[in-house]
This record gives C-alpha cells, sequence and structure tokens, in this order.
C-alpha cells in the first residue's frame, strides 16, 4: 500500500487491508462506468438496491481501512448520485406532479395505471444512507474537512431536505406500548399506487420502515459531531426502533437459543397471506438495530437484543447442511438464492458468538464455500467481510 493513504498512520492497518484496498480499488473504473455514468441524467433512475449497496460498499471499505482513497472514489459516486436529484434537475414526479427532492423512478409498477415515475421514499433512502454517512464521516475527523468539506456540507443538507419536504414517518396510533414507549414508522403517502394497487395510508413493510429511518440516523451523528444535535432526528429513529421491537416476538431453540422473529407486514393488509420476514429483507431490520447501537442510541436494542437478533440468523435462517430457509422462523421451504445474497447479516457478526450454532460468518462462508462462491461474489458481499468479518 502506498505510504500515508491510511489517515491513521497505523502501519498495521496498511498491512492487514494491503491486498483487500487493492483489490476493492481496482474495481472501481468499472463500477462506476457500468452502474453511474449515465444512469442519473435519464428520467427513471435507478431504483438503488444494487447502486446503493454498492455505495454502502465504500462506506463498509473506509469504515475498516481509512484509507483515503476509497473515499474520493466514493465522492466520485455520490457527485454523480447528487446531480442527478429531482429537485436540481426539475424532473416531476407523476404521484404530485411536482419535482419532490429524491431520485424518481419508474423501476416499479407505480400509479392507478403502472409505468409512472414516483419520488419513493424506499430508492430515495437508499441513495440517501450513503451520502449521509459520507457527511458523517467527513464531520467525525476534522483533518478530512479542507478536501472533503464542501461535499460534505452538500450532501448532509441534501439529504436533510428530503426528509424535510418528504415528511415519511407517521405516529404509531398504538403508541404508547406497554412499557411506555412511543412508536413511529413509515405509512406510504396518498395518492401510492404499486402494481396497480392503492396503498395510501398503509403501514409499510418493516424492512421498509427500517430502510428509510437508517439515513436519520447518519444524520443525527453527523450534526451531534457538529456541535449542534438533532434532536428531532435522534427522536424518530428511537421511536421507530421502539415500533420495530413491539413488532417482534421470541422464540427458543431445543438448545435453549433465544431469537427474534417477526411478519413481513406490520398490519393486516393481506391477513390471507400473511407470513413471516424473508432473511433478505429481515437483514435490513439488523442494519438499522445495529446502526442505533452504534449511534448509542440503543432504547430497546441492548446488546441482548442484538445477541437475540444474530440468532434469528443463526437459530432461524440457517437450517442446516448449508441450508437457509425462506422465512426466518425456518420455515417457508429452501432458500433458493445464492448464499452470498444473505451477506448483509455479518453486520451482526459480533453478536453472533454465544449462539450455538455457529457465528453468521462461521455459517455464511460454510455455505459460500459449498457453492464455489467467496468474497469476491460482488463488491458489496466483499466489502461486509472485511469490515465485520473478523468480529
Amino acid at each position: 500500500m502506498t505510504s500515508g493513504c491510511t489517515e491513521s498512520g497505523n502501519s498495521y492497518l496498511e498491512d492487514r487491508y494491503a491486498a483487500d484496498v487493492e483489490w476493492f480499488l481496482a474495481q472501481h473504473e468499472d463500477l462506476k462506468s457500468d452502474y453511474f455514468v449515465g444512469k442519473f441524467g435519464v428520467d427513471s433512475h435507478p431504483s438503488g438496491w444494487d447502486h446503493g449497496a454498492y455505495l454502502r460498499a465504500y462506506v463498509d471499505m473506509y469504515e475498516a481501512t481509512h484509507d483515503i482513497r476509497i473515499l474520493r472514489n466514493l465522492n466520485e459516486l455520490l457527485r454523480i448520485v447528487a446531480d442527478g436529484n429531482d429537485a436540481l434537475t426539475g424532473r416531476i414526479d407523476d404521484r404530485t406532479g411536482t419535482a419532490l427532492p429524491g431520485w424518481g423512478t419508474k423501476e416499479y409498477d407505480y400509479g392507478p395505471n403502472g409505468g409512472e415515475r414516483y419520488s419513493d421514499m424506499l430508492t430515495n433512502a437508499l441513495y440517501a444512507y450513503p451520502l449521509a454517512a459520507f457527511a458523517r464521516i467527513v464531520y467525525e475527523r476534522p483533518y478530512l474537512r479542507a478536501e472533503f468539506g464542501a461535499d460534505a456540507d452538500r450532501y448532509y443538507q441534501m439529504v436533510r431536505e428530503l426528509y424535510h419536504v418528504q415528511a415519511p414517518f407517521v405516529r404509531d396510533a398504538r403508541s404508547p406500548y406497554r412499557d411506555g414507549t412511543e412508536g413511529m414508522y413509515f405509512a406510504y403517502p396518498e395518492n401510492y399506487y404499486e402494481e396497480r394497487e392503492n396503498l395510501s395510508g398503509v403501514e409499510a413493510p418493516i424492512n421498509i420502515t427500517a430502510i428509510i429511518a437508517e439515513p436519520l440516523v447518519e444524520l443525527y451523528r453527523a450534526s451531534a459531531t457538529a456541535g449542534q444535535a438533532n434532536e428531532e432526528y435522534r427522536n424518530t429513529v428511537e421511536k421507530v426502533g421502539h415500533y420495530i421491537w413491539q413488532n417482534m416476538r421470541l422464540e427458543t431453540t431445543e438448545a435453549g437459543d433465544a431469537y427474534l422473529v417477526w411478519y413481513y407486514w406490520p398490519a393486516d393488509i393481506h391477513p390471507e397471506t400473511r407470513r413471516m420476514e424473508d432473511p433478505t429483507h429481515g437483514a435490513r431490520v439488523a442494519e438499522f438495530a445495529v446502526s442505533l447501537y452504534d449511534a448509542g442510541l440503543r432504547s430497546r436494542w441492548t446488546e441482548e437484543n442484538l445477541r437475540y437478533l444474530a440468532n434469528t440468523f443463526t437459530c432461524g435462517i440457517a437450517i442446516g447442511g448449508n441450508e437457509f430457509a425462506n422465512y426466518i422462523d425456518g420455515t417457508g421451504g429452501i432458500y433458493a438464492s445464492d448464499a452470498a445474497t444473505l451477506y448483509e447479516w455479518l453486520e451482526l457478526q459480533r453478536y453472533s458468538y454465544t449462539s450455538s450454532k455457529g457465528t453468521i460468518k462461521q455459517i455464511l462462508t460454510s455455505a459460500m464455500e459449498a457453492e464455489g462462491e467467496d468474497e469476491t461474489y460482488n463488491l458489496a458481499v466483499f466489502a461486509k467481510f472485511v469490515r465485520y468479518g473478523d468480529d
């Protein structure tokens, strides 16, 4: 590794991550040209699932290695995303007839007739997270201000404006809960159609609420670092954390391991087909819970409860023989996708050591090896292993 690229000057970090960083950096130009250049100047932005995961990979790699080249590459991609914001380009959201802050997309079958362009908060949040995380990283490290301060300020304000105008969260009518806390969640806005179904006012799946709330955790951390902690952000994400907790229940294995389960839909929108959460969407709830804990906003998400959540993977999803279930409680048949698609659960690796079934990394790595895959499955998987795989 080139001397001086790791800001800490810690030779241990440089030696430990040298090969990982070089592999990661070598992917950048192809990723930029294939997934970002030309994609954010069109009428309909990408849905954000893959693009958001790739951007998050840069956050993970930087947090693990502190190699400034990773932050520079991330900033190249974030400038492309930020320049494509509808508030700057004037592209119209077909639901409201106005240009809203965010990244409107036609990737889903939106609208009463289908094919309309919505500034959907799910897509918006997938881009807002890396923008807010970049700002938080720069604010936490004053020596980055000279090079990245202007961009960090721009991204911070862009995400603030997104959440101010869209105002995505509503107070849970069931609040306060029996423990005296209150909850908040994302409800679909008025005139919101997906696959021609009117979802206006409907309580969204829990994973969507978690995804939309996570950028606010980064904004709160950034504001606190800047010396002006935004209590509105803090209150919102803590109430979302309460809401998610209240929708969960504990199960116990024959070996005595306790783990958490919850339904995909919290409300009885389709009671006849109500089902458990699936492992890929459940990972987004895990990411949000870890974000809360790491930000010091622990409330219901104590270390003990994070261990229960880690056990959701090891004791619920992992059903043995390198196989996983379609639902987080071990039901629903065999998970047919590649094991590596469950990589986001690695954020809970440090809490999984108390499981009698083994750790998340052990189980996931074994399944990936059985499929002939390794951490270079893709950029996002690789970065998650680098940042969390050794915890």
